[in-house]
């Protein structure tokens, strides 16, 4: 594919309620995508970077300033190499470095060259990972932010209207001072219900009693409860508690998992590839993670449809290598005012795979536009 330039696209969209965690709130989500165009066709790539950063995350702003420095210039120069010619998907990542920026970097770029190969070949994502049958879909899970006056009440609205859609598990944040109740409250508004928290690091070592309470209303496990940098510490706390502990923030690199996996700092990993730097990347950990027996989900950063529609042909093919949990799947609409891309309706908390040409829906023109989208086109010119 012979590459005639890249083109960043910014969008802002507010989230339909804000997305209250014990790392802040999320109001509004910053899309960035990566356009690649070439004289057969084009790709879409999304950035998992949200507006605020982490300890161990970019912000949106960062990995754009970081596209516009050095990411296209890295592809326009390799293809310049390949005699103007587009590097396959599987060399993508080959162009970044380990950075947090970079593994972002690498992902988003990775997305847009493969949906531009796969347009061309009219393959789905799905079939070119090589997912089987019975894998066509997938069961979905949510996640449910703090009330922002800590209001049990709203809570339970929040995660009444999530069960209404069928979703087969929801992922509560909790926070020092917001465990038991809210916990409580939706167990036994849901005694079936798959509940599991995510605590975002927010929690320290001597926390052990009152996060062991939560075995008594039966949660799958604890996500993020202590700061991302201490595995070590997880590691103690897991053989304090009953209930398993999941990594998310920890996990920030692929060398991470297995740093993770060495110190049995957790029993549930939730892989996010937007961090991890990509489709390959993910794989490469979830194998790690399953010949150690870690059990994993795929988790998100709130994308819109195309990201989304990346991770649910990744979670398919995933729990084909090695059944997992149910990974975050639920349709953007859910939680954008408008999804520039689109995503497959989710009925009785199941979602098809997709299977059309390519990652996903591509962001819709018109809706940029209405969405006042900043564009920039960066030609590939070869000497």
């Amino acid at each position: 594919m012979k590459l005639a330039g890249v083109e960043l696209v910014r969008v802002e969209v507010p989230f339909l309620v804000d997305i209250e965690t014990a790392a802040g709130a999320h109001r509004t989500r910053s899309l960035l995508f990566v356009r690649v165009v070439s004289v057969e066709g084009e790709g879409w790539g999304e950035c998992a970077a949200l507006s605020q950063g982490t300890s161990v995350d970019p912000t949106v702003d960062e990995v754009e300033d970081a596209a516009a420095g050095r990411g296209v210039a890295r592809l326009i120069e390799a293809s310049a190499a390949r005699g103007g010619h587009l590097p396959a998907e599987a060399e993508v990542a080959q162009l970044f470095g380990s950075s947090p920026v970079d593994r972002m970097l690498a992902a988003v770029f990775e997305m847009a060259t493969s949906d531009a190969e796969l347009r061309q070949s009219g393959r789905s994502l799905a079939a070119a990972l090589g997912t089987g049958v019975g894998y066509q879909s997938m069961p979905v899970g949510a996640a449910v932010g703090i009330p922002g006056d800590r209001d049990v009440a709203r809570l339970r609205d929040g995660v009444d209207a999530v069960v209404a859609q069928g979703v087969a598990r929801v992922r509560l944040k909790i926070e020092p001072g917001w465990v038991i109740e809210p916990v409580r409250a939706v167990r036994d508004d849901h005694p079936e219900l798959v509940i599991q928290v995510d605590a975002n690091g927010s929690f320290r070592s001597d926390d052990a009693a009152g996060l062991e309470r939560l075995a008594e209303w039966n949660v799958l496990c604890i996500e993020q409860p202590l700061p991302p940098a201490d595995l070590v510490a997880h590691a103690e706390l897991a053989r304090c508690l009953s209930v398993p502990i999941c990594l998310d923030e920890s996990l920030s690199s692929p060398r991470r998992v297995l740093d993770a996996i060495r110190n049995e700092s957790c029993q549930v990993a939730c892989l996010k590839p937007g961090r991890l730097g990509g489709v390959r990347a993910t794989r490469l950990a979830h194998a790690a993670c399953a010949q150690a027996g870690v059990s994993v989900f795929v988790g998100g950063f709130f994308e819109a449809g195309l990201g989304r529609s990346s991770n649910l042909a990744l979670a398919a093919r995933l729990s084909e290598d090695a059944p997992g949990l149910v990974g975050d799947l639920s349709d953007p609409a859910t939680y954008l005012s408008v999804d520039p891309c689109g995503f497959p309706r989710v009925h009785g908390g199941w979602v098809r795979v997709p299977d059309q040409p390519g990652v996903g829906p591509s962001p819709d023109e018109v809706t940029l536009g209405d969405l006042n989208a900043r564009r920039r086109w960066f030609p590939a010119t070869y000497t």
